[in-house]
């Protein structure tokens, strides 16, 4: 009797399970997934509009879903100058287009080898040398020198007889015979200051202007000086320099 349960005792864990908790699984029936193919619509185009800070657009980084669902990044290097107020745009089209054939190339050779499109040669009459009589060279009156061509398409405001602001894409001219005295800026909203001196009388002269990066410009007189203050819808990088006819700012 002893025996016979020794052996039994022995018997029970071959018959166990290794893990009882693990479910049974019938090899017949076929695994459920719950995983669903996402379908996204076609890609056209977006728009992405850059921060006010951005200058240099050094690189584009895409994330694309692959067959097997994984997430995976391409990145195409630029290193280009950008201009914050433009969105950039990405879109997906045609990648190139067949060259357009030149009519001479869809012409038809005619009998005789030679095509549709070819005339006979015309005879050009020789024409006769004519002398030409000779004059004393006179000299043209001198030019005035133009501007250049970098302040081409620039806008004026002439608030006083002694001061005008030029202004275009990425600059500002101040026209002045007035000597500069110190030159500032402010941070917010961006301001650019310079101080000139002289002596005058007037009251403050304000104009909004509504070409980007300017936002408005203003003149006040100060006790043996005025200030040209010119608001910009940005912080920018910028250098003053003495010129012909005043001092020039310009914007990086």
């Amino acid at each position: 009797m002893k025996h016979f349960a020794l052996s039994l005792l022995l018997l029970i864990p071959l018959l166990a399970r290794e893990n009882p908790f693990k479910p049974v699984i019938d090899e017949t029936v076929l695994p459920v997934t719950s995983n669903k193919e996402r379908k996204a619509p076609p890609f056209r185009e977006v728009k992405v509009q850059l921060p006010v800070d951005a200058r240099v657009l050094t690189s584009v980084a895409i994330y694309y879903q692959t067959l097997d669902g994984s997430v995976k990044k391409e990145v195409v290097s630029v290193d280009r100058s950008v201009d914050w107020h433009k969105p950039i745009v990405i879109s997906q089209g045609k990648t190139g287009k067949e060259p357009r054939k030149s009519a001479a190339a869809k012409a038809k050779p005619a009998a005789g080898g030679k095509t549709a499109m070819e005339k006979p040669p015309v005879k050009k009459r020789a024409k006769k040398a004519t002398r030409k009589s000779e004059k004393p060279a006179t000299k043209s009156a001198p030019r005035k020198s133009a501007a250049p061509a970098y302040f081409k398409g620039e806008k004026a405001y002439k608030p006083l007889p002694f001061v005008a602001v030029r202004f275009g894409k990425d600059f500002v001219r101040i026209v002045t015979k007035d000597p500069k005295i110190r030159v500032f800026h402010l941070a917010d909203p961006f301001k650019i200051a310079i101080d000139f001196k002289r002596r005058a009388a007037f009251l403050t002269r304000h104009k909004t202007l509504e070409t980007p990066p300017f936002k408005a410009i203003d003149i006040g007189n100060h006790d043996g000086y005025y200030r040209v203050v010119i608001t910009f819808d940005a912080p920018y990088r910028y250098t003053v320099s003495k010129i012909a006819d005043g001092y020039l700012i310009h914007l990086r």
